[in-house]
């Protein structure tokens, strides 16, 4: 055919660019939002403050004439509350930097838009932590792996299943493994992940085969680099006190902020195990030993999606379906557009990092949010970008300084075992 085609004419053709670059990535966060912020007297790595942990049991009726009560004391025990820092940074070259300074050669600004994605990742990162216990567990190794790159997992954030593993693992991401044993990183040192499968959701593969040290059962945790060859270049044992901590029976953490569960069951929660199909009968069981415990006010319900759902099926048979326009019948809910649900009036949110199983009753009067720094781009000499050494090349550093505490447990109700359809959604 002759003529001009579009191959022959393909270098004159320009592309149009319609829409600015959008942000795809799940950013949405609640349960940090819950706590009530301040601004902590920090002293040394620590806020120091008493609890009340025991009443005074010198007292009791008396005959006329009888002996009275011996003179008792109240039990106050200090709690410890140690900082946990947060970092990220990131680098570009001068290049980078020049060639998307304008409109006309970039969507954006590399690095407006670095910026952005890191204080969105750790507000990502911030809110997995919120709902463990300060371990950093992402998951267990499931088997062992002997020295291949395929790794398989289960128990998402150490909570106890088999269903998506791979939860809080994403691409790019650097880990290490972890002896439960001993708390040391397996020989061999960290790795780096290149490939989270999206559908099975309990492998992912790293570029650097494993270590034959590697075990069954040992801790995934996030390490700093692929290079990270000790402990204190990983988050184990680093991450804030998350709700599996603040509302738990030892369980998950015997001691916490100085005070043992085992010593005070007043700092215990309630955690009623082994649930399975859910009941109001069971849900206000939780509720009730609250208020008898610690007269709990509870303020709000938290679960993931899957558990809402469970609760949703147990009024299914009561409820009624009435629209406007009995010829378009809606079965759904206020629960289809991502609203609250709620239980004897107690708002239920529904939160994508929440343990699978697992629901939360939380009276937020006694949850703090201590701060020394409150998300910051580090500029302590007076500029936030610093020149990379020997690179032509400049280097921004994000931090983030608090931690977490409730100084009421017992006002608090976790139910766990929780049966509830799961479904392999993998989130960045």
């Amino acid at each position: 055919m002759p003529g001009e085609t579009v191959s022959t004419i393909d270098a004159i053709l320009k592309e149009v660019y319609a829409k600015p670059i959008q942000y795809i990535l799940n950013n949405k966060i609640v349960a940090r939002k819950l706590f009530s912020k301040k601004q902590g007297s920090w002293e040394g790595r620590r806020v120091r403050y008493p609890v009340h942990l025991g009443r005074n049991q010198g007292t009791g009726a008396t005959s006329e004439g009888g002996t009275l009560p011996r003179a008792r004391n109240m039990t106050v025990v200090e709690t410890q509350i140690p900082i946990r820092y947060n970092h990220g940074r990131i680098q570009l070259t001068i290049q980078t930097i020049k060639h998307s300074r304008s409109n006309k050669g970039a969507f954006d600004r590399a690095m407006t838009m670095s910026m952005k994605d890191l204080t969105q990742s750790i507000s990502r990162n911030m809110n997995r932590q919120m709902w463990g216990w300060g371990v950093g567990i992402l998951c267990y190794v499931n088997g062992d792996p002997g020295v291949g790159t395929t790794i398989t997992v289960d128990t998402p954030g150490g909570v106890a299943g088999a269903t998506h593993g791979n939860r809080f693992i994403n691409n790019g991401m650097d880990i290490a493994f972890v002896n439960p044993s001993d708390g040391a990183i397996r020989a061999g040192g960290a790795r780096n992940v290149n490939a989270v499968p999206a559908a099975d959701g309990t492998t992912f593969a790293i570029s650097l085969a494993a270590d034959a040290a590697v075990a069954d059962n040992d801790y995934v945790v996030r390490a700093s680099t692929d290079t990270s060859a000790v402990i204190g270049d990983t988050s184990y044992n680093n991450e804030v006190m998350g709700l599996l901590g603040l509302v738990d029976d030892t369980t998950y953490l015997t001691t916490l902020h100085n005070i043992s569960r085992s010593t005070y069951p007043i700092w215990r929660s309630p955690v009623i195990a082994s649930v399975g199909a859910l009941s109001a009968d069971i849900l206000q069981r939780g509720l009730d030993v609250a208020d008898q415990l610690a007269e709990g006010n509870i303020d709000c319900l938290l679960s993931h999606h899957s558990v809402m759902r469970a609760y949703q099926t147990i009024t299914e048979s009561d409820r009624r379906y009435m629209g406007g326009d009995l010829n378009t019948p809606d079965a759904g809910t206020s629960r289809a557009k991502q609203k609250d649900g709620v239980f004897g009036g107690i708002p239920w949110k529904v939160e994508k990092d929440a343990p699978y199983g697992n629901l939360f009753a939380i009276d937020l009067s006694n949850f703090t949010r201590w701060v020394e720094s409150e998300g910051e781009w580090a500029d302590d000499d007076g500029t936030i970008l610093m020149r990379v050494q020997d690179v032509d090349a400049y280097e921004a550093r994000y931090r983030l300084f608090e931690n977490y505490s409730n100084d009421l447990p017992a006002a608090c109700v976790r139910w766990e075992g929780i049966d509830a359809t799961l479904i392999v959604a993998h989130s960045e």
